[in-house]
Parts: structure tokens; C-alpha cells; sequence
């Protein structure tokens, strides 16, 4: 799709996608993995989904199933073009559709997606922005897995449990970094 513009194509880009729940931990594995590449002089860029959201600023851009959609397709798509660069490309998101997950391997050079697994009860203590009280205290959110939901991905390149505090956070990463270039571990 974006290597039709051959000024801009570099074979070397990359995209992570870190993907699960809210309150996987998917930001912090995101700056935990962009700690790790730093150390091999390689500054990744990182479209963590809710910052993208906040950066875009689109009125109209809700958490109804239809927006979450056409989202994770922004993210994807500005990945794709980012990664046709030759940029190494981080992107935590929850974006659980499988026709998304599909679309990237079919469009973005060195996809690699790792899906985070996390029992509900941790995400429930984590809950990051309060999500989890607030469908709790009867608020209907939108919540992907709770009000909304999901499609986990069918064939991740690595799932990982990230049931565990926050000192496991770089070996998470370490295990990220070593399945998807594989190479030696940083």
C-alpha cells in the first residue's frame, strides 16, 4: 500500500504491536521494549493508541465498536507508513479485530505481534484510568471485554502472560525483542 511512494521506502522498518485488555500492560511493556532498543541505538517510534486518540483529536472518534474499528485502522495505517520509512514502529493498542490483525500482516513490513494475556482480576487492580470501578459502579463505557466484545488474535506471533508486578516488566520485553528479531537477547 505505502511502498507504492519509493522516495519514502526503506526495506528496514518494523512494527511491533503489542496488543490485550486494558490494564495488560501494554504501554509499559511499549516503554519497557523502547528502553531495551535505545541500547541498540534504535529509536523506535511509539503510537500508543490512547495518545494517538488524544493527538487526533476527532470529535466523532468514540469507543462504540464502529469507532474502536476505524481507530485501530488509523493505527495501522500510520504504522504502515511510518515502517515503509524504515522506522521501527511501537504500537500498544487494545484493537481486537481480527480483520485489523489481518490487515496488518497483509500491509505492514516486519509486523510482529505479541498479545498480552492477563487475568481480569490483575487488570482489575492495575485499572490505569479507573475503567474497571466505573463499569462496576454500573457506567456503561464501551469497555472492550467487558461491554464490548473482542476478538483475541488467532495466530500471534507471541503471546505472553503478564500476570506479574511491575519487576518482571524488562524481562517481558527482553522476551519480545529476542522472539521477534531473533537474535541475541539485549
Amino acid at each position: 500500500m505505502y511502498n507504492t511512494i519509493s522516495v519514502y521506502h526503506k526495506p528496514n522498518g518494523r512494527v511491533l504491536w503489542i496488543t490485550g485488555l486494558s490494564g495488560a500492560g501494554k504501554s509499559t511493556v511499549a516503554l519497557a521494549v523502547q528502553r531495551k532498543l535505545f541500547l541498540r541505538d534504535i529509536t523506535p517510534l511509539i503510537l500508543d493508541g490512547d495518545q494517538v486518540r488524544e493527538a487526533i483529536n476527532d470529535p466523532q472518534w468514540g469507543y462504540d465498536r464502529e469507532s474502536r474499528l476505524r481507530g485501530s485502522y488509523r493505527y495501522a495505517r500510520l504504522a504502515a507508513m511510518a515502517a515503509y520509512q524504515g522506522l521501527f514502529v511501537i504500537v500498544p493498542t487494545i484493537s481486537l479485530f481480527h480483520e485489523v490483525h489481518a490487515w496488518n500482516r497483509d500491509n505492514i513490513p516486519g509486523y510482529y505481534e505479541v498479545f498480552l494475556e492477563c487475568d481480569e482480576s490483575i487488570r482489575r487492580k492495575r485499572d490505569p484510568k479507573a475503567l474497571y470501578q466505573a463499569h462496576d459502579a454500573g457506567e456503561h463505557i464501551n469497555m472492550s471485554g467487558l461491554d464490548q466484545r473482542v476478538e483475541l488474535p488467532n495466530k500471534p506471533d507471541l503471546t505472553i502472560c503478564n500476570n506479574l508486578n511491575e519487576t518482571s516488566i524488562p524481562a517481558v520485553a527482553n522476551t519480545i525483542l529476542c522472539n521477534m528479531l531473533e537474535d541475541t537477547c539485549v
